[in-house]
C-alpha cells in the first residue's frame, strides 16, 4: 500500500505526535508499504512531501492576503482572519502537490485533514487522526474565555469540520472519543485505537543508573514535558520548592524546551528552589534520563493520552500524573502510578513526599507499571490495530462527497459564524532578535514568524538586514515568536494587553 502521512507542523519535531508519526512511518515501511510524509519544511515556509515535492506556501499567503484582506476584515475578527490565510494557504500549497497514486491519506491533524479533504480526489481515502483536543484545552487554560463569540464559535466549529473531513476518525482514548461525540462528530465515524511504543529503547540497559556527580545520594525526578502552559510545570515547581523546606535528597530535572522557560526560571528562583531543579532543554536521550531516573512526573492542566507516560510505565518506574483528560486510561491511581488533581501543587508535594520515602512502593508501582505496558502498549499491538482501520476504510470504495467551495474560501466554516462588522483592534509588534544573534544573519535571508498559543503560524516576516521585524493588524492577546535562526529559540510576547 502507498500511503501518505500528513502532519501540519514540520517534521522531525519533538513533540508527542512527531514521535508518533516518525515510529508509525518506520513500521509501515518495515512491514512493506510505501509510505511518504507531508509537513511544513523546518523553516515553515514551504510544504513539502519526502523531500522531493515543495510548494512555496508563504508566497501563496502573501498572495492571498493582498487577495482577501479587505473583504475578510470587513466581515471577521482579526484573529479569524490570520486563521483562515493559514488554513487557506496551506490548502492552496497542498493543491500544487502531486497527490496521486496514493492508496490512503492519514492526516494527524484537523489542519491537514480539512485541507486535503478539499484538495484530494474524491476516491483517495482519508483518515484523520486526532492527538489533542485544541477546543478542550482552550478552556483549560483560559484562552477560551479571552475570545469573543464569534471567535469562539470558529474555534469550534473549525476543528469539528476537520474532524468531520475524514472518511474515520483515529483517537487515542474513550475520553477524546466522548469529548468529539459531544461536540457533534459521529460517532460511527470514530475508532479508538490507544498508542503503542516501542520498548526497546526502555527495558534495555537496565543497569544501576549512572546519575551525575552533583547529584549523587540523591533521589532523580524526572518531567519530560514541552515548556508550555497547559504542562502544568509551575504546580509542580510549587510542590518542589515546599518539598525543600525540609529536605535536600531529590532533585528534579525539566527535560524539555519551549516559551515558558524563562517565566519557570524565574518562579523557581522566587520560590528558592534552584537548586533543586534544572532546566535540560531539548533531548534526545530521553530513554536514558528515564531509566536513570526515580521517579517520573506529568502535572498538565490537559493531556489527551501522552506518550511519554506509556514511554515511563516501559522503563518499570513511578509514575505521578496529574487526573487530566485520558490518562486515567493509561494509569490506575494507587496500582501502577499515582494520580492527582490537576493545578494542585499540595498533592503533587504530598504524593512525591510518599515515593521519596518508600523504596518498597516505588518498586512496587514500577514493576506494575510495566506489567501493564507489556499487555497493552507494545507496538505490534496498535500496529495491527491501525492496519485493519486501513484495510476498512479502504474496503469501504465509495467516493466522498466534494466539499463545497472546494476551491475557494471554506463556507462551510466561514457561513456558521455569526455575521457583524470586524470591530477589534490591530496592533503593530515590533522588535529586533537579540544583538549577539545578529552576525548569525549573513547573506542568507531569515525569518521570524507569530504563532498563536495553539501552534497555528499567523503571520511571517523577513528579518532586517539588522534583525528588525515588524507585524502588523495583531488582534490583542498573546503569541510565540520563532525565527528560521534556531538559536532564537522561543518566545512568549503579550500584544495589547497590559
Amino acid at each position: 500500500m502507498k500511503i501518505l502521512l500528513a502532519y501540519y507542523r514540520y517534521s522531525p519535531h519533538t513533540n508527542g505526535p512527531s514521535t508518533y508519526i516518525d515510529t508509525l512511518r518506520k513500521d509501515l515501511e518495515n512491514k512493506g508499504h510505501t509510505v511518504d510524509l507531508l509537513s511544513h519544511d523546518q523553516k515553515w515556509l514551504n510544504i513539502q512531501i519526502a523531500n522531493q515535492q515543495t510548494a512555496d506556501k508563504h508566497r501563496l499567503k502573501c498572495e492571498l492576503i493582498h487577495r482577501f484582506q479587505t473583504s475578510y476584515t470587513a466581515k471577521y475578527p482579526l484573529w479569524i482572519y490570520w486563521r483562515e490565510m493559514e488554513r487557506y494557504s496551506l490548502e492552496q500549497a497542498v493543491r500544487q502537490l502531486d497527490l496521486n497514486g496514493y492508496d490512503l491519506i492519514h492526516c494527524h491533524d484537523f489542519m491537514t485533514g480539512r485541507a486535503m479533504a478539499r484538495s484530494k480526489s474524491p476516491r483517495t481515502p482519508l483518515i484523520v487522526s486526532l492527538h489533542n483536543f485544541k477546543f478542550h484545552e482552550t478552556k483549560v487554560t483560559g484562552e477560551f474565555d479571552e475570545k469573543t463569540r464569534r471567535e469562539q464559535q470558529y474555534m469550534k466549529i473549525e476543528e469539528y469540520l476537520g474532524a468531520m473531513s475524514g472518511d474515520l476518525v483515529a483517537v487515542p482514548c474513550k475520553w477524546l472519543k466522548n469529548q468529539l461525540i459531544q461536540m457533534g462528530v459521529t460517532p460511527t465515524k470514530i475508532e479508538v485505537i490507544p498508542y503503542g511504543i516501542v520498548k526497546e529503547p526502555y527495558t534495555q540497559n537496565k543497569k544501576k543508573p549512572a546519575k551525575q556527580e552533583q547529584h549523587q545520594g540523591k533521589k532523580i525526578i524526572l518531567c519530560p514535558a514541552r515548556l508550555v502552559p497547559v504542562k502544568g510545570h509551575r504546580y509542580l515547581i510549587e510542590a518542589l520548592s515546599e518539598l525543600r523546606r525540609d529536605r535536600d535528597d531529590f532533585h528534579c530535572l525539566m527535560a524539555g524546551e519551549g516559551p515558558e522557560l524563562h517565566t519557570l526560571q524565574q518562579l523557581t528562583d522566587k520560590l528558592g528552589a534552584a537548586s533543586a531543579i534544572s532546566f535540560l532543554g531539548k533531548r534526545h536521550d530521553i530513554p536514558q534520563l528515564m531509566n536513570d531516573s526515580d521517579i517520573i512526573v506529568l502535572p498538565s492542566l490537559h493531556d489527551t493520552f501522552p506518550l511519554v507516560l506509556l514511554e515511563g510505565q516501559f522503563s518499570a518506574k513511578p509514575i505521578l500524573a496529574a487526573n487530566a483528560g485520558g490518562i486515567k486510561e493509561i494509569i490506575s491511581d494507587g496500582a501502577d502510578g499515582m494520580l492527582v488533581p490537576s493545578a494542585d501543587s499540595e498533592a503533587l508535594a504530598e504524593k512525591l513526599r510518599l515515593l521519596l520515602d518508600d523504596e518498597a512502593i516505588r518498586l512496587q508501582l514500577g514493576k506494575r507499571a510495566l506489567d501493564k505496558a507489556i499487555k497493552h502498549w507494545d507496538i505490534s499491538f496498535h500496529m495491527a490495530s491501525l492496519e485493519r482501520l486501513y484495510e476498512r476504510c479502504k474496503a469501504q470504495n465509495r467516493p466522498s462527497h466534494p466539499l463545497s467551495s472546494s476551491t475557494g474560501p471554506d463556507l462551510e466554516i466561514l457561513n456558521q459564524i455569526d455575521p457583524g462588522m470586524a470591530d477589534d483592534t490591530g496592533f503593530i509588534l515590533a522588535g529586533e532578535i537579540p544583538p549577539h544573534l545578529r552576525n548569525q544573519l549573513g547573506r542568507q535571508k531569515h525569518y521570524i514568524h507569530v504563532y498563536d498559543l495553539s501552534g497555528v503560524l499567523l503571520q511571517t516576516k523577513a528579518l532586517g538586514p539588522e534583525g528588525a521585524y515588524e507585524f502588523h493588524h495583531l488582534p490583542a492577546g498573546s503569541y510565540v515568536l520563532k525565527s528560521t535562526l534556531e538559536s532564537f529559540g522561543n518566545q512568549t510576547i503579550c500584544v495589547g494587553r497590559s
